[in-house]
């Protein structure tokens, strides 16, 4: 984070990673940084993928940083942070074809393979990473306890954003768009940005920090192209059929989705198509909220991601039983009561 956004918002920095693996993967070498004690087997592994346009840091570190409630929920982890490829710092160019979600969805498996990850995982994925992780669960079911997806999808490109999209490409060229190495960075940045955020003035000071930040660490520690190439490996994105969610393919799940975001309807759309298999798949609308939960609702999604996997059984190890952990997190917010109160199943 910068200096101004740790002043700001009165945050310790977020524990240092333990190692920082080069995993080879078949979408190219990914980065992954491992934090958690590697001697401590209590912990369990979480496997975050980060949405387009930004990486590990950027999105999650501002969740990472907010208060204990993230804290406690991640102090239950050895958190292994997945930069997709060439959106780690100081990537270079790739050249090898645009990969599609199904095959970044593969990458995970090199990383459990590499990692040496017995156990199995919990998935935190945002965005495109959601999508990404999604995937992974329909087809290693087997590995996975549970997921966590924020603004999740699982539709094609909608005709509202082809429409976007063609407004966009008055500016930019589609050849400049989608054509890694062709279009000024600044551009790229600014239509990625785009993507997030739209084009009006961001509406708190919290998602104007946002995007201030993120389009600053777009430009000065990543490889703008490659940033490109992840965004068109979503753009390009094909749903997976009502057949891939069934009792064997789906784990216990926990969407995430601002109620404002263009991708709410998306997400919602996604659970009721999780809810088929007849797996619990609960839904956490944190308000207000406008596009960026971990971001603008950090304390809410940290209370629902705690008692998440609590429902899993991870945390009683801990001692952090529903009855004693939680107390005095809910005591902080009266909207978090209220949303036990209207969905409890939540609990």
């Amino acid at each position: 984070m910068t200096e101004l956004q740790e002043i700001k918002l009165g945050y310790t920095p977020s524990a240092a990673p333990s190692s920082i693996l080069r995993v080879d993967t078949n979408c190219g070498p990914v980065t992954v940084t491992v934090v958690g004690d590697p001697s401590n087997d209590l912990l369990f592994p979480l496997v975050t993928l980060h949405d387009f346009g930004f990486d590990h840091l950027s999105q999650f570190q501002t969740f990472q940083n907010s208060g204990q409630e993230a804290a406690r929920f991640l102090a239950q982890f050895r958190v292994y942070h997945v930069d997709l490829p060439g959106c780690e710092e100081g990537a270079g160019d790739i050249s090898s074809p645009v990969p599609s979600l199904d095959d970044l969805s593969s990458i995970i498996a090199h990383v459990r393979t590499a990692c040496s990850i017995k156990d199995k995982m919990v998935l935190l994925g945002v965005g495109a990473g959601a999508n990404i992780a999604m995937r992974y669960m329909t087809t290693h079911t087997k590995t996975v306890m549970g997921v966590i997806l924020v603004e999740a999808t699982n539709d094609h490109e909608s005709w509202t954003k082809w429409t976007q999209d063609k407004i966009t490409d008055m500016v930019m060229k589609p050849s400049e768009l989608f054509s890694v190495g062709t279009a000024k960075p600044a551009d790229i940045a600014n239509n990625l940005m785009d993507k997030h955020f739209g084009r009006s003035t961001c509406p708190t000071p919290i998602l104007a920090d946002s995007k201030r930040y993120l389009l600053h660490r777009m430009l000065s520690n990543g490889n703008i192209n490659n940033y490109n190439r992840y965004y068109q490996s979503f753009y390009q994105r094909k749903p997976l059929p009502a057949t891939a969610f069934n009792e064997n393919t789906v784990v216990p799940s926990l969407v995430i989705s601002a109620r404002q975001s263009w991708r709410n309807d998306a997400s919602v759309d996604l659970r009721a198509q999780l809810q088929t298999s007849g797996v619990e798949v609960s839904l956490l609308e944190p308000s207000p909220c406008f596009l960026l939960p971990l971001e603008e609702a950090p304390l809410e999604c940290a209370i629902s991601m705690m008692l998440f996997v609590q429902s899993l059984g991870i945390g009683l190890s801990a001692g952090l039983t529903p009855a004693t952990s939680l107390d005095e997190a809910y005591a902080k917010s009266e909207k978090v009561k209220e949303m036990i109160t209207q969905d409890p199943e939540m609990v």
